[in-house]
């Protein structure tokens, strides 16, 4: 099993929601700070990958509209962990764009950059761009097959796809990882596990308890198989928040009010998903997704793993079970909601030092790749 880390970069109070609008409990400025203190100290305790993600339009909820310009910053103060977006929204960016901007972030990185693409789930921001959201998926199936030409081929003499189209690509600079970085998407639906399969690249899901971890695994692998025969499976992670306490009691009084409170807010998001069924019913499997985590109680979401919590040695164990269902990268939610920066620092550095190492002994030779394959 490999470890990553999942930042929002939130400013926000608890109970925020990508929906909602809240008043900001730290400055934008110190939890920019804050995201490039974590990332370093990632790449200190071994910590294998740090992923950015990106939003829009909300400056209560996450506010890096650009994860591409972190990796760069990042890139000159880190020399170990691997640095990556999950996931950029490709209904927003031109093709060419986002191919160049790759290939520049991989050189920065002297190789250690990931790929995270994906069709976008907020609605409002689609909106923000003129995207249309019944247009996110075609838009998404356009660029896809067009950025990774670019990427492997190293330009296009013609291309048309989607809105796009044009003549005499020739990208720059040169690759540093060959064919391309490790790709990455990040799916809730099955609809979109089984799409990450066909296409060959490594996937991402987010808050799954112990059951669906283990379904939604199978589903994937069995996808690739059919889609790639004989081919080794990508790699499959699952997104959880995560905190980790030298004693129980210090977690549940620094920590679980956060959790809690962020449990809380699933309620919005999935009046938000209903209200954008209407207009794009692939979006229907992400309302039952938040429907299940709508006011669920903390101790049950501990329990069935939709959250890692507790001491180095509970999340030892709750992480083996992830291991058993399937997963091959645990991507944890270090910093949310109101919880206090160093707080969270420690947690982190708690997981590098004690928990990663612990759940790496105790599956012995790791036989995953150190950059999974992408076809």
């Amino acid at each position: 099993m490999r470890f990553s880390v999942y930042d929002i970069t939130s400013s926000t109070s608890d109970g925020a929601s990508a929906w909602r609008p809240v008043d900001n409990k730290f400055p934008h400025s110190a939890a920019y700070q804050h995201s490039l203190e974590q990332a370093r100290i990632a790449d200190e305790v071994g910590i294998d990958i740090y992923f950015f993600t990106e939003h829009h339009s909300n400056a209560g909820f996450q506010i890096v509209p650009s994860p591409h310009l972190m990796i760069a910053a990042l890139s000159q103060t880190t020399s170990k962990v691997r640095l990556g977006a999950m996931t950029l929204n490709l209904p927003l960016y031109h093709p060419v764009r986002a191919a160049e901007e790759i290939r520049m972030l991989d050189l920065l990185t002297n190789g250690r950059l990931e790929i995270g693409l994906g069709r976008g789930l907020a609605g409002h921001e689609q909106a923000g761009f003129g995207v249309q959201r019944a247009d996110s998926e075609s838009l998404f199936d356009a660029a896809f097959p067009l950025i990774k030409q670019l990427l492997t081929d190293g330009g296009a003499a013609s291309y048309a796809a989607g809105p796009w189209q044009g003549e005499g690509v020739a990208l720059v600079p040169e690759a540093t990882q060959t064919p391309h970085p490790p790709i990455w998407m990040a799916g809730i639906s099955e609809k979109s596990i089984r799409k990450a399969a066909r296409l060959g690249v490594n996937l991402c899901t987010a808050f799954l308890d112990a059951d669906d971890t283990a379904r939604t695994a199978a589903i994937y692998r069995d996808e690739w198989q059919a889609a790639h025969p004989g081919t080794p499976t990508g790699s499959y992670a699952t997104m959880q928040h995560i905190f980790v306490a030298e004693t129980e009691a210090e977690a549940r009084k620094l920590a679980q009010p956060h959790l809690a409170a962020w449990l809380g807010a699933g309620h919005e998001a999935s009046v938000m998903i209903s209200q954008s069924t209407t207009v794009d019913k692939g979006y229907e499997d992400h309302k039952a997704w938040f429907d299940k985590i709508t006011s669920l109680p903390f101790q049950e979401a501990v329990e069935n793993h939709r959250i890692i919590f507790g001491t180095p040695d509970q999340c030892v164990a709750q992480l083996l079970e992830k291991a058993k269902a399937g997963v091959d990268m645990f991507q944890g939610w270090f910093q949310f909601g109101g919880l206090d920066f160093e707080a969270s620092n420690r947690s982190m550095r708690l997981f590098g030092e004690h928990v990663a190492p612990a759940v790496k002994a105790a599956l012995g030779t790791d036989t995953t790749p150190a950059q999974p394959a992408a076809i």
